[in-house]
């Protein structure tokens, strides 16, 4: 399916999701005798919706903490923004893709151009036919006279309504007079000063675009209604009933006749609901208004919402492009591919078959071996419980490369990942085997069983695949199990990303196996704490929290929350190495030392956490006791500025005051 179609298809979906909330609101808000302006508002937003489904007002919502929730959460916003972007170039110069693979998502079959066609037709189709009617109308007008009360008149005017959008004219049939011509002519110049002559064609022009949508056809059909309704009652305000009755009947004298195409016409949009609205209308009260007005205001907010998950301060945002979003989480599909394993499944639809010459595969280090497989602008979301790799930002066609040696083990197409690209790279000196995915390419440039060197390109970064926007997906396997490429890869800078909201850091924390890959990866492997620990700060004023407080709850705390001035300078509590750092909603700016194995045979690890800003140390970064790490802040879910202090002792999170003097 073409990318226009795609994001029309979803802005009918959402506008008549839209269309179906305003349409239950405004039968409540019309019981409470809400004005017509109120409704009209309503439905205009739904217009709204039709035309840009990606919402006009940012709303920005906290990262659920449950995994379960943050995977919807985030599929969710992921569509919504997805639809705010532009559809892609069409004139994009393809990729030539070197390996035979089956088709891309991108390609579109045959119909979807039948299908196109037929849409874009009914839609010309209906913006022509409005169009010539109103060219016709106007010709008809040529010779309207101007009344002295500033109308226009001729034998063509056979109902009232007003024509034009910059300069909007009324015309009025000539035997039309007195006080039934009073409100008549009130009831138009409240079209003009609503700008009704503008609103209107607009929203015709979205409804033609999604004209096979009913839902859509309602919306205008009701924003029709309430448009009429609250010209209908301007013109009764302070009427009397007799008065009120001769107003009726000119809407339904002038509802038999036929309306003129193009014109916002007196009697047209239900004349029976109109006249029975005129005879029994009362200005709601203040008290029912507020509420209304409250309702149609919370509404309006809802249906022009663009939701999207807290951001980190960390991750960039190109002004000059969309900010791409990670493809969906596939660990709970059968089909998905598992990187590396000899005995993985196929991608839909490939044979199954083993990897030649996967067990000869040469040794390999990977320990400070690894290289950055593609020049990324930023990252824009990293490995986590929910997500199976990092996915780098980078433009279309940018060179993939092979981040070390190995040999391909699998390269081809599937739904989700789109091009992949598998390498195993052969066992380290511990014996740990490691692999590599990289998925949603362009173009695959190597095949299965072919022997690759660290920086040979491998294909072209792209968007293929469950994917909106040209990223490469990386994932990293040591032994079969994933583990984060951030601790692996030479990124730039400390670590940036969110991984305590996502479960990494925690997993960290408390996997033995996972922490010995970081502390390999930190150079710490032979790290030893046998000196005793110093508190990290030289002056607090209370300890807010202590350890374990409250175990009922959700969460216990597991460290010490010592209460200082913000800018107070964090110190290291004992030698070590900086294992990770960054940030992330919870915890905000925190970083985490590595002390090495104690005289108990135990491995030691601090984590500082609701730090004033980002460390400048990097992963790996030696550091002695007393040197300072950062400064105390208010980051992530605190309540006043603070230093928060976890003491780890393999795996298990203990009360820091059992060894740090504070």
């Amino acid at each position: 399916m073409m990318p226009w179609m795609q994001h029309c298809l979803m802005a009918g979906l959402l506008g008549g999701a839209a269309a179906l909330l305003a349409w239950g609101l405004c039968a409540v808000l019309r019981r409470a005798r809400a004005p017509g302006w109120l409704l009209c508002l309503v439905w205009l937003a739904v217009g709204l919706r039709f035309a840009l489904p990606g919402g006009v007002i940012p709303v920005t919502l906290p990262e659920p903490r449950d995994p379960e929730l943050a995977r919807a959460a985030e599929t969710v916003t992921r569509t919504v923004q997805t639809l705010a972007e532009p559809p892609a170039p069409a004139g994009e110069t393809p990729v030539l893709v070197l390996l035979p693979t089956r088709a891309p998502a991108s390609d579109c079959p045959a119909w979807a151009g039948v299908v196109g066609a037929v849409w874009l037709g009914g839609a010309v189709f209906l913006l022509a036919r409005a169009a010539a009617g109103s060219r016709r109308l106007h010709r008809q007008l040529r010779c309207a006279c101007r009344t002295p009360d500033g109308c226009y008149s001729s034998p063509a005017v056979q109902t009232p309504f007003t024509l034009g959008v910059l300069r909007p004219r009324i015309y009025l049939p000539a035997g039309l007079d007195g006080e039934a011509r009073a409100a008549v002519l009130l009831h138009e110049q409240t079209h003009i000063r609503r700008g009704d002559m503008l609103t209107k064609p607009l929203f015709y022009g979205v409804v033609c675009l999604h004209w096979w949508n009913p839902l859509a056809w309602l919306a205008f059909r009701q924003f029709e209604r309430a448009m009429e309704q609250a010209c209908d009652e301007a013109a009764v305000r302070g009427r009397t009933e007799a008065q009120r009755a001769r107003y009726c009947e000119c809407l339904l004298h002038f509802a038999l006749r036929t309306a003129p195409p193009g014109a916002l016409a007196f009697g047209q949009s239900g004349a029976r609901v109109r006249i029975l609205h005129a005879l029994r209308y009362r200005a709601p009260g203040r008290l029912a208004l507020g509420l209304c007005v409250a309702a149609a205001m919370a509404a309006g907010f809802v249906l022009l919402a663009q939701p999207s998950l807290a951001q980190t301060p960390e991750t960039p945002v190109l002004a000059a492009e969309p900010a791409a979003t990670a493809p969906p989480d596939t660990s709970a599909s059968s089909d998905a591919p598992a990187p590396g394993s000899a005995a993985a499944a196929p991608a839909p639809g490939e044979p199954a078959a083993d990897a030649p010459g996967t067990a000869e595969a040469p040794a390999f280090e990977p320990v400070g071996g690894f290289i950055l497989p593609v020049d990324y602008t930023y990252i824009s979301r990293f490995y986590s419980l929910v997500h199976k790799g990092d996915d780098l930002i980078a433009p279309r066609g940018t060179p993939v490369l092979a981040a070390a040696d190995g040999q391909v083990t699998r390269a081809g197409y599937h739904y989700s990942y789109g091009n992949y690209v598998v390498i195993d790279h052969g066992l380290d000196s511990n014996g740990h085997r490691w692999t590599t995915l990289y998925a949603h390419l362009a173009a695959i440039t190597v095949r299965e069983g072919q022997a690759v060197a660290q920086g040979e390109s491998i294909g072209m970064v792209g968007s293929t695949g469950n994917s909106t926007s040209n990223h490469l997906h990386l994932e990293l396997q040591c032994d079969g199990s994933l583990v984060p490429p951030q601790y692996y890869l030479p990124y730039s800078g400390t670590l940036l990303g969110k991984p305590d909201a996502d479960g990494s850091l925690l997993a960290l924390l408390q996997d033995p196996a996972m922490l010995d890959l970081a502390v390999q990866k930190a150079g710490a492997a032979q790290l030893r704490h046998t000196g005793a620990f110093r508190c990290p700060l030289s002056s607090y004023s209370t300890v807010s929290q202590l350890f374990g407080d409250d175990p009922t709850a959700p969460k216990p705390h597991t460290g010490l929350d010592l209460a200082a001035e913000t800018g107070t300078p964090v110190l290291a509590a004992a030698d070590g190495v900086v294992l990770a750092a960054g940030y992330d909603p919870d915890k905000g700016y925190y970083l985490l030392l590595y002390h090495g194995i104690g005289d108990d045979g135990a491995a030691r690890t601090t984590l500082y956490s609701q730090l004033q800003g980002q460390t400048p140390l990097a992963i790996g970064t030696m550091v002695q006791a007393g040197q300072v790490l950062g400064a105390v802040g208010n980051s992530g879910m605190s309540t006043g500025p603070h230093l928060h202090l976890e003491l780890w002792r393999d795996g298990t999170a203990v009360d820091p005051a059992g060894e740090i003097p504070c």
